[in-house]
């Protein structure tokens, strides 16, 4: 007995329209890989290009203050700048005129106000504090404390003198000068450390940045640099060394005698 049994066998259309689908999957799938690589790479492009201008902006922030610095001290002795630094109550005049060798100055980088004033700092000795101002340390809450109206970056300042060590070479004890009328009272050696900050760009809150700040930035353990990174802070800390020598010249007059009319001493004066 014959039966009729009937097969379906599938199509060459069918199959390649099988073929073209997988081929479109493996070309989607290609794709969307080549995309997710692209984004990734230009995530890390993004940061390493704020990293850089982050740590551009906070250099020239530090840099700023030794130059500020360099410019008042190098400046006219009438100017009010060169006053601020090194009369009494400036940060080397602080130095200069009182017995204060072994002390150490914490101050807040203010450019838009007298940030040379001693009475905005913190004066540390031998562990303690002696002057604990309140305005000695930048605060991210004040407006004020940052170096710009933009509010964004802040610079913590410490004057240690090192003339001890770094002033123990040959003939430290001679006076400078070319002769004995040019001579020099005082001279000093300073480390400065310049810690720049940009609280906003860290996870911190301001108090601990301002703690931050009050740790002694010459200790390599505890130092303003290492609490900073340790609380994921931008920071960028300068130290520079520099040499403050107080020059003294004397003026010479030569008198011509008494004037016959006024009876009074001419005298025609030179600076040595």
């Amino acid at each position: 007995m014959n039966s009729n049994r009937s097969r379906t066998y599938p199509s060459i259309a069918s199959a390649q329209r099988g073929a073209v689908l997988i081929v479109v999957l493996l070309f989607l799938t290609l794709i969307i890989l080549v995309g997710v690589i692209a984004v990734r790479n230009s995530s890390t492009d993004l940061k390493l290009a704020t990293s850089d201008q982050i740590n551009t902006v906070l250099l020239q922030s530090s840099d700023s203050v030794n130059n500020k610095i360099e410019m008042s001290v190098n400046g006219l002795p009438s100017s009010e700048q060169y006053k601020q630094i090194m009369g009494i109550t400036g940060i080397f005049g602080y130095y200069f005129l009182g017995d204060n060798d072994d002390d150490l100055i914490d101050f807040c980088y203010r450019p838009r106000s007298a940030f040379f004033n001693i009475d905005n700092a913190v004066i540390r000795r031998g562990g303690g504090k002696i002057v604990n101002n309140t305005t000695g340390y930048c605060d991210p809450t004040q407006a004020d404390d940052y170096t710009s109206s933009r509010n964004t970056t802040m610079t913590q300042v410490m004057i240690k003198n090192v003339s001890s060590t770094a002033n123990s070479g040959p003939f430290e004890q001679m006076s400078l000068g070319s002769d004995s009328e040019e001579k020099t009272s005082k001279m000093y050696t300073f480390d400065i450390y310049s810690t720049s900050v940009l609280p906003a760009y860290g996870n911190a809150k301001n108090q601990k940045v301002k703690e931050c700040f009050a740790k002694d930035a010459s200790d390599d353990v505890d130092g303003v640099a290492k609490c900073m990174s340790d609380n994921n802070i931008p920071n960028k800390m300068l130290v520079e060394q520099v040499d403050v020598a107080n020059i003294e010249s004397s003026d010479y007059c030569t008198y011509f005698g008494n004037s016959t009319k006024t009876g009074s001493s001419n005298a025609l004066c030179r600076n040595s």
